[in-house]
């Protein structure tokens, strides 16, 4: 064989493998059974944010919803879909979303306009390779290490697949909430039999038990607690220890809603007089108001509280969380 045939064939050789090597890397979606997506609070809010490796992935609201990038000071955004996006996850440089061409980016012309795309999807986080999991009309989501469980609204289930597209399966016969995920156990609010707080084991086959008994909504663990809006107590927020079941209240305020980090509370209060965007401590304390108005869909990032007022859904407001900043509208053009 010629000399230089063969160096030839030799480096064509490792090129092809390494192309094979690359694409099969590029292509493989990481199952880590340590992953969790967005933060309860911000998901039990429509889960529009979702802050992952200095980056923070948005439903722009100035662009029906589409879900763009940008940066953590809100620098550089780009426009990742042409269609509304809500209950954002995420891990390991793919995104977790579900989808709906009810609203499609206003610049978006031809036949990828006249598309019927919905479902749960999967992209890289640059935009690429986006792909439908499941085509169904799906509710709420949330990414549980190597699974994304699911609701779908067609049968009123609770479903869960591996984020491959592997595996799917039944979980519950109820519509529950997987949004609060933590060390392995989804909390959620009965929803025929009672509104109790029951966690799932998902290590463990899916076994359920009680871990609070009362009317509680919107459960979000962290750091040893489960803070809830409390039913029986005019929908005030309460927290309480998951090793001794003591309940504290925290604010005595009416919520309509809540999310948190690990520093503060921000929730709507609800009040005819006096509505607003507040923030306190943890334990209730340092109560402050940021907002005078009806708010709703709040999500926060390391950086900023982002939040709709009532009766406009088409424009987010956005508020530094250092204070040094007014609320004011966050408009991002359409790319």
């Amino acid at each position: 064989m010629d000399k230089k045939f063969l160096i030839f064939f030799i480096v064509l050789l490792l090129c092809v493998t390494g192309f094979g090597v690359y694409y099969y890397l590029d292509k493989r979606v990481p199952l880590d059974p340590e992953n969790v997506g967005n933060s309860a609070g911000n998901l039990h809010n429509g889960g529009y944010f979702f802050e992952m490796d200095d980056k923070v992935y948005f439903a722009n609201a100035s662009d029906n919803y589409c879900l763009y990038s940008m940066n953590l000071d809100e620098s550089k955004p780009k426009r990742l879909t042409t269609m509304g996006a809500k209950y954002i996850n995420g891990a390991d440089g793919f995104l977790y979303f579900y989808m709906d061409s009810t609203a499609k980016a206003s610049k978006v012309k031809g036949l990828g306009a006249a598309t019927n795309q919905f479902g749960i999807y999967r992209c890289k986080v640059s935009g690429r390779d986006q792909t439908c999991l499941l085509r169904d009309f799906c509710g709420e989501l949330q990414l549980c290490g190597e699974y994304l469980y699911f609701q779908i609204k067609t049968d009123g289930t609770l479903n869960k697949m591996k984020c491959n597209k592997t595996e799917q399966s039944l979980v519950s016969q109820e519509l529950v909430s997987p949004f609060c995920y933590e060390n392995g156990i989804i909390y959620y609010t009965g929803v025929r039999n009672d509104h109790d707080i029951h966690a799932m084991d998902t290590r463990s086959g899916d076994m359920v038990t009680t871990a609070l008994s009362g009317n509680f909504f919107y459960p979000v663990a962290q750091d040893g607690y489960i803070y809830y809006m409390n039913g029986d107590s005019n929908y005030s927020i309460w927290r309480a220890s998951l090793i001794t079941g003591e309940k504290q209240l925290v604010t005595s305020d009416r919520a309509d809603c809540f999310t948190m980090d690990r520093n503060h509370i921000y929730y709507s209060f609800s009040n005819a007089d006096a509505p607003s965007l507040r923030r306190c401590n943890l334990d209730g304390s340092d109560k402050v108001i940021l907002y005078n108005g009806i708010v709703n869909s709040i999500n926060l990032t390391s950086k900023y509280v982002y939040f709709k007022v009532y009766g406009d859904d088409t424009l987010f407001y956005h508020m530094p969380l250092d204070g040094s900043a007014a609320a004011s509208p966050f408009i991002v053009a359409s790319k």
